[in-house]
C-alpha cells in the first residue's frame, strides 16, 4: 500500500467472510496482507485451519493468487484455566501461515498467574516463529498499554511486544502526549488502526466492547487522532485495518475498498521524516509465507 509501511486488513473487518475469500477482498482494497482469525473448536468467533484441511490449502493458495502476506492470527485469551493445548491450533495455523504475530489478551485478575502464562505462550510462539503481543483492552484485566508493560515486564516475556488498537487505546484514556511515558516504541511492533465519533475514555466497559466489535468507523470518518498517533509510531510498525461495522458483513468486498481508500488518503498525509526511509522495517515480501511450524 506504501514503499515502507505495510498494511493489513484485519480479520475483524468481515469476520464471517472465509480466509480464502477475505484475501481476495483485501487484494481487491490494494492491502499488502490480511489477519486471520482462528478458531479452536466449532461455534467459535473465527475459522478451523487444521492440519491438512481444505480451508487451510484453499487459504495458501488464494495467498499466492493475489500476492498477499499475513501479519497476524489471533486470538489466544488467557483465563485462569489456560493451558498449552489451548493455543495449538491458533499457533500452528500462524507458523503454516507464514504469519510474524499472534494476538493475545489477559482475562486473568490473578498477576502472578497471567504473566507465567503469558510467559509460556511467547516462549511457545517463538518456537513457532511468532511474536506474541499482548493487546490491552479496557473490558480485560490488562486494561492500557501501561498496564501491558507492567505485566510484560513482570512475566519477564521479553520477546512479547504490546499492540496499539487506536480505539482501546484512547477508550483507555491514552494521548499521543502520553505515549513515551506508558511504553517505548520499540515494545510496538505494529498497531491496530480505526475511527470513531467519539475521544476519551468509555462510559462504561459493556459500551466500550459494543463500540469495539461492531460500531466502528474508516480511518479519517471520525475524531481520533490517527495521524498524530501513525506519525508518533513511524513507519517502522506495520498497520491492522481493523473496522468491524455492519456495513462489512452487508457488502464485505466494497467494505474492504472503502477502508483500503479512506487507509491510503489517511496515510498519505502523516508526515515522514528523512531517516524514517533508512530505519523502517520492511516486512518480508507479499505471498512469501514459508511454513514456520516445529518438525
Amino acid at each position: 500500500m506504501t514503499s515502507t509501511r505495510l498494511v493489513s486488513l484485519a480479520s475483524l473487518s468481515a469476520l464471517a467472510v472465509p480466509p480464502p475469500r477475505f484475501i481476495e477482498y483485501a487484494a481487491a482494497g490494494g492491502f499488502d496482507a490480511v489477519g486471520v482469525r482462528v478458531s479452536d473448536r466449532p461455534g467459535e468467533r473465527g475459522h478451523q485451519l487444521a492440519e491438512g484441511s481444505r480451508l487451510l490449502a484453499d487459504t495458501l493458495l488464494a495467498l499466492d493468487d493475489h500476492g498477499l502476506a499475513v501479519l497476524d492470527v489471533e486470538v489466544v485469551k488467557i483465563h485462569p484455566g489456560s493451558s498449552r493445548s489451548d493455543w495449538e491450533s491458533v499457533l500452528f495455523a500462524g507458523a503454516a501461515l507464514g504469519a510474524r504475530h499472534l494476538i493475545a489478551t489477559v482475562l486473568d485478575d490473578d498477576r502472578r498467574r497471567a504473566g507465567d502464562n503469558l510467559a509460556a505462550l511467547t516462549e511457545a510462539a517463538a518456537q513457532y516463529g511468532l511474536q506474541c503481543c499482548l493487546e490491552p483492552m479496557v473490558f480485560t484485566a490488562v486494561r492500557d498499554l501501561r498496564a501491558g508493560r507492567m505485566l510484560l515486564d513482570e512475566s519477564e516475556a521479553i520477546e512479547a511486544g504490546l499492540l496499539l488498537d487506536a480505539l482501546h487505546w484512547s477508550r483507555a484514556g491514552g494521548t499521543v502526549d502520553g505515549l513515551d511515558a506508558e511504553v517505548a516504541r520499540g515494545r510496538i511492533p505494529y498497531w491496530q488502526l480505526c475511527d470513531a465519533r467519539m475521544t476519551g475514555p468509555a462510559r462504561d466497559d459493556t459500551a466500550a466492547m459494543t463500540e469495539a466489535r461492531g460500531n466502528r468507523l474508516p480511518p479519517g470518518a471520525g475524531v481520533l487522532p490517527l495521524r498524530r498517533l501513525a506519525d508518533a509510531l513511524g513507519l517502522s510498525a506495520s498497520v491492522s485495518v481493523e473496522v468491524p461495522s455492519a456495513r462489512g458483513a452487508a457488502d464485505p468486498r466494497r467494505w474492504a475498498i472503502e477502508l483500503g481508500t479512506a487507509t491510503r488518503r489517511l496515510l498519505a498525509r502523516v508526515p515522514v521524516p528523512p531517516d524514517e526511509y533508512a530505519d523502517s522495517r520492511r516486512y518480508p515480501a507479499p505471498g512469501q509465507h514459508d511454513s514456520k511450524v516445529p518438525s
